[in-house]
């Protein structure tokens, strides 16, 4: 071997890295193609989870042993109980027999005695909760009677109220109840607001009731002239302004208070207002029947009066 360089090798291909032998045609073996993605390999097994922990203590507790050290206290046991269920029965027998005959006898005596008691008061409560419950049947059956005017009277009280600028709390126009309408708002701080929001409602219904019950009453009285439906209805338009005409309990009752109040501190408004106020206060304490009377009365009595 000689230290002179290797001849250049011509034939030698550029696309293979020097110091590798180029491989032959026929030797070259095809490759097979690498995939893109590959198959998760199994893991390790995962620890037992909490439950499965859990069954295997409660399966490993001695279960046996304890049922075998059980069974003889529980015999025992239910021995005693049914023993002393069966001298109890035994004792309690004919104290039982002795106290259901005297009990029925005892319950014989008391029906006897107690019936006509009994019977006598629910006759009694029956005859209260039907004088109780009868006027406000009748209230109810007015206010169904009447119930435009009660509507005309509630919008008017709620107009009233509230160009007064007084809040208004609670408006309810018709409802079968005593009183059947009525507006909930701030009290008054003036009396004259207050007689304002009460009776102002009466001195309208009132003056339509007349009108009403003026042009029923003058075909008959004055110009002899037959009855139409118109009559009628008139009739029963006047009847209904009259009926609520007046103020209920629930309002008189304030103003009435306020109007005593003030003639304590010499207000001359309270003084001229406190009895025409105490005097609708006491009629209408009662419901709405008393003051439907008062009030029928006397429009019919002025409308008739007018021809006269």
């Amino acid at each position: 071997m000689s230290g002179a360089l290797d001849p250049i090798q011509e034939s030698l291909p550029f696309d293979i890295p020097s110091g590798s032998s180029p491989t032959k045609p026929e030797e070259t073996q095809p490759q097979e193609p690498i995939p893109t993605w590959k198959l998760t390999q199994p893991h390790d097994e995962l620890p037992p989870s909490l439950y499965e922990q859990l069954v295997t203590r409660l399966r490993a507790l001695p279960w046996a042993r304890w049922r075998d050290r059980a069974l003889p206290v529980l015999r025992t046991g239910v021995a005693q109980v049914s023993s002393a269920a069966r001298i109890a029965a035994r004792q309690g027998g004919a104290a039982a027999v002795v106290a259901a005959r005297q009990s029925s006898t005892v319950a014989r005596v008391a029906v006897k005695r107690g019936a006509p008691y009994t019977i006598q008061l629910a006759k009694a409560t029956a005859q209260i909760s039907f004088i109780r419950a009868f006027p406000l049947l009748i209230a109810r059956t007015i206010h169904l009677f009447g119930f435009p005017a009660v509507v005309l009277r509630t919008a008017l009280q709620y107009t009233i109220a509230h160009r007064a600028g007084l809040t208004i709390d609670e408006v309810v126009y018709f409802r079968v109840d005593d009183p059947a309408g009525y507006t909930v708002y701030e009290a008054p701080p003036r009396l004259g607001t207050a007689i304002a929001i009460a009776y102002l409602p009466t001195l309208a219904l009132w003056f339509l009731s007349v009108v009403c019950l003026a042009q029923a009453l003058t075909p008959r009285v004055v110009l002899d002239l037959p009855v139409t439906w118109v009559t009628w209805l008139q009739l029963w338009m006047g009847l209904a302004l009259a009926a609520h005409g007046l103020p209920s309990y629930e309002e008189a009752g304030p103003v009435a208070e306020q109007a005593r109040v003030g003639v304590v501190k010499a207000d001359p408004v309270s003084v001229f207002w406190v009895i025409p106020a105490q005097i609708v206060a006491l009629l209408t304490r009662l419901g709405g029947i008393l003051p439907a009377i008062v009030g029928v009365i006397a429009c019919w009595w002025l409308a008739g009066a007018l021809f006269r």
